[in-house]
Order: structure tokens, then sequence, then C-alpha cells
């Protein structure tokens, strides 16, 4: 009876942690998924997934409403202010290689409002370990335009001024033009 006890004892201290993690109940930083319903600001996580150069996945589970189909699913960020080149455009490896080396396997900052796009995605802007913006490195680089149809932002338009100057990335192409910004 004392065996079954103990062993009892030591399945309950096994089990409880994951039991309550997976429902959300308790966070584990340490190397486990956070699961909430509340959106921290800034929102802290490790990149796990590279989606594209303008989207991230991250190692935090967000359970409120507004993921829409994403609820329950880890966490995606949608670059603000910026767009990269798509599937099958020039450039579009470059900008998904660059956002890879920048942020995949660390914790980065997400500075946000709280809103997301029709696909369940947040959008906010990428704090990197050392301080600088993604969002930003990605345009000063040539690798992303200022998306101007959903920012009117003077400092995204001045590094898109700067890198078409300097022919940098998407503007080494004569005419290229990415989709309808």
């Amino acid at each position: 009876m004392k065996a079954v006890v103990a062993y009892l004892l030591v399945l309950f201290l096994v089990a409880t942690p994951s039991v309550l993690i997976s429902c959300g109940l308790l966070n584990n930083d340490k190397g486990n998924v956070r699961n909430e319903t509340d959106l921290p600001n800034p929102l802290k996580a490790e990149v796990i997934g590279i989606q594209d150069g303008d989207t991230i996945e991250l190692k935090f589970i967000y359970q409120g409403k507004k993921a829409g189909h994403r609820i329950g699913k880890n966490v995606r960020i949608r670059f603000l202010h910026v767009n990269c080149p798509e599937r099958g455009q020039p450039f579009y490896k470059v900008a998904k290689q660059f956002t890879s080396g920048q942020c995949f396997r660390k914790t980065v900052s997400i500075r946000h409002k709280g809103e997301f796009d029709k696909y369940g995605r947040l959008l906010g802007e990428i704090i990197l370990p050392n301080g600088q913006v993604l969002n930003k490195e990605l345009v000063k680089n040539g690798l992303a335009v200022h998306f101007k149809k959903y920012s009117s932002d003077r400092e995204y338009a001045n590094l898109e001024i700067q890198a078409k100057k300097k022919k940098l990335g998407i503007w080494s192409q004569p005419g290229f033009v990415l989709g309808r910004l």
C-alpha cells in the first residue's frame, strides 16, 4: 500500500506542472511555450519560425479572441510599417534569410498595440537583443519597402528614400515594383 501511495505522489508531482502549463495556468519560461490570454507589451519571446521576410513565429501561445483562427497556436508577428518581397519575387529569399539571421532562436521584444490582421497575426515592431528594430533594418538594407498603404511613419519613409538612393537590395533592380503599396 505504501508503495502505491508513494508512486501516486511521485506521479502527481511530476504531472502537475505540465498539466498546469498546458492549461495556461502556469508559465514556465525555461524552454516551454508560454500560454496566455493577455498580451504583455512589450511581448518577449523566442523566435521559433520564419515564415517570410516580414512574418515570424514566437514560442508564445495566445488564447485571446483577437487571434481569430490562430487561437491556441504560437503567435505570429506581422512586421508593422514594412512589406518584404513575396515568394517568387526578387530578394524574397534574401529578405527571409536576413530576418532569420537577425532573430531566429533569439529572444526578441515585440512593441505592439494589440492589433491583429485578418490572418490572426499580431502587428508589431521587432526589437532585437542588440536594441535595433528589425523592421527598420529591413528597409534600411533595401529588403523591404515602407508599407505606405498602412503606415504614414516618416522615419520608415526616409529609410526607404536612403536605400533607394544607395540602390540597395530591391532598389538595385531597375524599375522594381513590389505590388500595390
